[in-house]
């Protein structure tokens, strides 16, 4: 009956006038109705959102921080999975151990030296890291044509790799603040993104040596080319994610389309004395003491989980032997099939990481007493000469499994406590999480290099 009156009254009166029929900016904000009972306003509907479109950008989004973090740590993994280039090359050198520990020291004192200035820019950052890893992979690639002599090439690559952690530190202080301002899920997918790097640095590399078997030279060289080609996609899409709605926010905080994260400071003539107020009040509270007092116990669980990664890997899981599969031995084939299940377990514990299993903020710390465990079977499968080598391989696809899981979500939880609340603690709160990582894997490479002094191990 109403809608009956409603057609009537429009008969009668004629179509609504632009001003009345403009859509309203909020759901259910009343218009006027120039057939209403004494000119009383009449709740119209606003239209219903573009949901589709909003989550079309979403998913993109999502997309780019993916490949965006493909690129991160595709570098040094790509390094790290030419181990038996480098053992060809330095036959007398542990380089797995040496490589590893000079990336991750130099890495954290960069990040610690970036996270003492005040201001933060994301895109000189993220470009300048991205440029350096470039850089470094070209140089690297130009290797076989060196003609120099062993210590002179080993100090060229050990200079290359502190260049390309210098580069990687850029890149860390920079992307865990820009993921900070998003929602957590943007940092699941930077996660999941950097296991897919690990990942697909190992299958690079097997694919090389399997296109171009027993020539380690050649297939090394085709191997950092399409590593150096990745690197350029991530450049893409970082300037892809930069456009989208869903980081404009950013954009705006840093000014025209700088696609940083600095914010500008307010024109004293044109603020209020509420600004001013309240700009104060987010600073404070946004202070490095502030969100450190906030943070401090699960940046230690991040600290910590990251510490145990490179305290297995690459190291001692190359150092694993091969006993019965006897066609896998040469040319390091079992090394490198053991990385391979490492990276699978590690992206399937990152996709898993929407399960909690009771998991959050607060008792995030017992992934790292979980993982602690794992210390003695990876010694067990080093030294027990019996050991089979499937329990091997099931033993590193655990602690892969568990490695991308206890990861990803101890920095996904951490911005979920409840005090951080404005994105500036948020913003904060990611260059404290750069230098837990980076602090993790320093001292997770260290730890890893002097278990291997002791054991005799990858001698």
């Amino acid at each position: 009956q109403g809608n009956f009156w409603k057609r009537l009254r429009a008969a009668a009166c004629g179509p609504l006038p632009p001003a009345a029929r403009e859509p309203s900016h909020t759901m259910g904000t009343a218009r006027t109705d120039p057939c209403a009972e004494d000119g009383k306003p009449e709740a119209m509907p606003a239209p219903a959102p573009s949901v589709s479109k909003d989550a079309a950008d979403s998913s993109v989004a999502y997309v780019c921080m993916t490949v965006i973090g493909i690129g991160y740590l595709l570098p040094i993994a790509a390094i790290w999975a030419a181990f038996d280039y480098w053992k060809m090359l330095f036959p007398d050198q542990n380089v797995e151990f040496t490589v590893a520990g000079a990336y991750q020291v130099v890495s954290i004192v960069t990040v610690a030296a970036l996270s003492a200035s005040k201001s933060l820019v994301l895109a000189p950052r993220i470009y300048g890291g991205f440029g350096g890893q470039f850089a470094c992979l070209a140089a690297i690639f130009a290797f076989r044509w060196m003609d120099q002599s062993e210590e002179v090439m080993y100090c060229v690559l050990m200079s290359l790799v502190c260049l390309c952690s210098v580069a990687t530190g850029f890149l860390d202080s920079a992307l865990l603040s820009l993921c900070a301002q998003y929602s957590p899920r943007m940092q699941q997918h930077l996660q999941i993104g950097i296991g897919f790097g690990t990942f697909m640095s190992v299958v690079y590399r097997d694919t090389t040596k399997l296109l171009l078997p027993g020539n380690v030279a050649d297939a090394t060289s085709l191997y950092f080319i399409v590593a150096l080609l990745t690197v350029l996609v991530c450049v893409t899409c970082y300037r892809l994610l930069m456009t989208l709605p869903v980081s404009q926010h950013i954009v705006r905080s840093q000014g025209a389309g700088r696609g940083g994260a600095s914010t500008p400071l307010l024109d004293e003539s044109s603020s209020s004395e509420s600004e001013k107020d309240a700009q104060q009040h987010v600073a404070a509270q946004s202070s490095f003491s502030n969100v450190w007092r906030i943070v401090r116990k699960n940046q230690l669980v991040v600290f910590l989980n990251f510490a145990l990664t490179t305290l297995y890997y690459p190291g001692l899981l190359t150092s694993i032997p091969c006993r019965q599969f006897k066609a896998l031995r040469a040319h390091e084939w079992f090394q490198e099939l053991l990385l391979t299940v490492f990276t699978v377990g590690d992206i399937l514990g990152r996709f898993a990481t929407g399960n909690r299993f009771g998991l959050n903020y607060s008792n995030i710390w017992l992934t790292v007493v979980v993982r602690a465990t794992m210390f003695p079977l990876i010694m067990v499968c080093i030294f027990w000469h019996s050991l089979p080598d499937i329990v091997s391989m099931a033993a590193v696809a655990v602690f892969g499994v568990m490695n991308g899981y206890c990861g990803t979500l101890s920095l996904m939880v951490v911005l979920e406590v409840p005090e951080l609340v404005h994105d500036e603690q948020r913003k904060t709160c990611g260059r404290f999480s750069a230098l837990g990582v980076n602090g993790g894997l320093a001292l997770g490479s260290v730890a890893g290099g002097l278990v291997a002094m002791i054991f005799d191990i990858g001698a």
